[in-house]
């Protein structure tokens, strides 16, 4: 073999090389890592949504799926995970991960004290690392409570903004509880003052007309005992 036809086979040994290097994408394609990754956090993690970009792998990937993937770093932003094969073969797999979450957000500014509605809130999705502590994430939660501070339009609604009971305003229908030697009776009565679920509060029997101070147990019934 002249040097000349030593040099082709060099090349065409380089060429098939490179060729079968750029096949291995096409063999592992029918179980793609980023799915694989995807599928794996969406198993594991309760985010409401999962963006899995920009994936590395150190080493060879093997054509068939791994038997299970660990987490190593992360799982959120720049993540290291594990992709683990018979014979304990491990291949690390990097990857750029990103979570979003539902939030209650505020529609518009609102002043201390204000009584939340449905109306008053919207769920948007956010990043989580970019959520405050203690972020809201069911708009229930927040219904019918008041606001102990004011709030801005637009912005996530964390625990330390609203009361934590339930608030019954002035002047709402409830049914009295009376309960007097065993006995227990009912009537029909308003309250006298903005309450909360769980605390004394002020009302009045609409039969007597006499005013009474019992627990509000729920947003519809105020208990006193005689």
């Amino acid at each position: 073999m002249n040097g000349i036809s030593v040099i082709r086979y060099t090349t065409f040994i380089a060429v098939g090389f490179m060729v079968t290097a750029l096949c291995l994408p096409a063999i592992a394609g029918a179980w793609d890592p980023e799915r694989a990754l995807t599928a794996y956090l969406r198993s594991n993690y309760p985010w409401e949504e999962i963006e899995v970009n920009n994936v590395r792998v150190t080493g060879k990937l093997p054509a068939n799926a791994p038997e299970k993937i660990d987490t190593r770093k992360g799982p959120i932003g720049k993540a290291v995970f594990s992709f683990v094969y018979k014979r304990n073969k491990i291949v690390i797999v990097k990857a750029d991960v990103k979570a979003l979450d539902g939030v209650v957000k505020s529609k518009r500014p609102f002043r201390k004290g204000h009584v939340i509605t449905g109306n008053d809130i919207y769920i948007a999705k956010m990043d989580i690392r970019k959520m405050p502590n203690n972020s809201i994430r069911n708009a229930e939660t927040v219904s019918g409570k008041s606001l102990r501070r004011s709030i801005a339009a637009n912005i996530p609604i964390v625990e330390d903004m609203i009361e934590k009971s339930r608030v019954v305003k002035r002047g709402k229908s409830v049914v009295l509880l009376i309960r007097h030697r065993g006995l227990n009776i009912t009537a029909a009565g308003k309250t006298r003052e903005k309450g909360y679920v769980g605390m004394p509060v002020k009302a009045i029997n609409l039969s007597s007309r006499k005013e009474i101070t019992g627990v509000l147990v729920d947003e519809n019934t105020v208990r006193l005992e005689l």
